[in-house]
């Protein structure tokens, strides 16, 4: 069973009068209102549902919740673009040049930074950094704003879309089919 970094805020009341029961739950004071403390799986809900009856903040505070500030970059320098310098998106399999696409996170930073499940999940799936390269892709901006936090179908997606090469042999048989059927009908019609 594992245990969960939790920080409890002052939300719209404040954590002074909860002070034993939070300390009685492991929870030690860092100071401004802030308690941190580190809670089985078992008594994660019933410290969230606590801090909701008591409209206090409660988060986890892990390597998983923040979102880094050169994701962009660093996704860039890792994947380089293909011949004629654009990307594939990995939801529609749209092209688009570099100034086009945007860095979508898959398993979205929201998501996964409030729900203890998904984090093991992803640490069984080896993604150890949510702003890693396993875990970013290529969108335009049109697919990255539907996706927004959703997972589902949007997860399935982005693994297979995430390959430029899957797009390339889409397009390529998309072609061939096209001005296969072209030259039929010009060549019998």
């Amino acid at each position: 069973m594992g245990k969960y970094p939790v920080v409890i805020e002052n939300g719209s009341r404040r954590t002074f009068w909860h002070h034993f029961r939070l300390v009685w739950w492991g929870f030690s004071r860092v100071g401004g209102g802030k308690y941190k403390g580190r809670v089985s799986e078992r008594k994660f809900g019933r410290v969230r549902a606590f801090c909701r009856e008591k409209h206090l903040r409660f988060y986890t505070d892990n390597e998983y919740g923040r979102r880094s500030r050169d994701y962009r970059a660093r996704f860039f320098r890792e994947n380089p673009p293909l011949p004629g310098g654009f990307y594939f998106c990995a939801y529609c399999g749209i092209p688009h040049g570099r100034r086009r696409i945007t860095v979508d996170h898959l398993y979205p930073v929201a998501k996964v930074s409030k729900d203890p499940a998904l984090q093991k999940k992803l640490r069984r799936r080896g993604i150890s950094d949510l702003n890693g390269p396993a875990n970013l892709v290529p969108a335009c901006h049109r697919c990255n704003a539907k996706k927004a936090a959703q997972m589902g179908v949007w997860i399935r997606k982005g693994r297979i879309g995430r390959h430029q090469w899957f797009w390339l042999f889409r397009w390529l048989v998309r072609c061939t089919v096209v001005f296969g059927l072209c030259y039929l009908c010009y060549r019998y019609l």
